[in-house]
């Protein structure tokens, strides 16, 4: 493992007003998905002995899989971690495309007990999005959020052109969900929003491949969220970010 400069994972925890993330790189994938694991895990210990529960916002995608692999090898008390997901695709929860289809294929029976389902039991997307709202509004912190990020620079299901990316990434708004209509990808979604996901103590961008690490770098230099919507994660001062990639990536100030 490298950063840059060198680190060990515990250095991966920064502080509020950074100015830029960290950035840890693994020349390997399989070492990138179980040092994460470890640190998700050690975080989430971390929050049980301050407060007896914790809980994990991860995304979906191919590029977790190996990690959620290795996290559900870990003995952790998995009835007192709640784990929710950045978003969600409106299908059904068997549907091949379901990100907490995705979860439950991987995931022990337990480590899902407290789940959150964003995909819920309503019976429209528009229904579902005020329950989650009235749940997850005045909620504590995420001890950690994992976000992923598309070629396109995406992350959660805040889309570059969606109709709704404005509200999505309004700091100042009090939903902590909202209804995505993505103009070039399959499906309405649900994501939480920018300010919920910044309510959070620690936040990893986890990607892999040359490709999203030149986005990635791209997303930082241009500082515009609208283009890039993972830029507004990368350069907010409220909430810690480090990121995790399977190679060096260069986020200069």
């Amino acid at each position: 493992m490298a950063e840059t400069g060198e680190a060990g994972m515990s250095d991966a925890v920064g502080t509020p007003g950074s100015t830029t993330p960290k950035c840890l790189a693994f020349a390997h994938t399989d070492a990138l998905d179980s040092t994460l694991a470890e640190f998700v895990a050690q975080r989430l210990n971390e929050g049980l002995e301050e407060r007896g529960a914790a809980t994990l916002v991860v995304s979906g995608g191919s590029t977790p899989l190996g990690f959620f692999r290795c996290l559900a090898d870990i003995e952790l008390p998995w009835p007192r971690i709640q784990i929710v997901l950045a978003d969600e695709r409106w299908v059904p929860i068997d549907h091949p495309d379901s990100n907490e289809g995705q979860l439950r294929r991987i995931f022990p029976i337990s480590a899902l007990a407290s789940l959150l389902s964003l995909r819920g039991e309503a019976s429209t997307p528009e229904q579902q999005v005020i329950h989650l709202n009235e749940q997850l509004r005045d909620s504590a912190p995420f001890d950690l959020v994992i976000l992923g990020m598309g070629n396109d620079a995406h992350t959660a299901s805040l889309f570059p052109d969606a109709p709704q990316l404005q509200t999505g990434l309004d700091l100042a708004t009090t939903a902590a969900c909202l209804l995505i209509d993505p103009p070039a990808a399959p499906h309405q979604r649900i994501s939480m929003t920018l300010a919920r996901l910044l309510k959070a103590k620690q936040i990893v961008v986890h990607i892999t491949g040359e490709e999203k690490a030149k986005v990635l770098q791209s997303a930082w230099r241009a500082d515009s969220p609208h283009q890039y919507p993972i830029g507004a994660i990368l350069r907010q001062q409220l909430t810690p970010v480090c990121v995790f990639c399977d190679r060096l990536v260069q986020l200069a100030t």
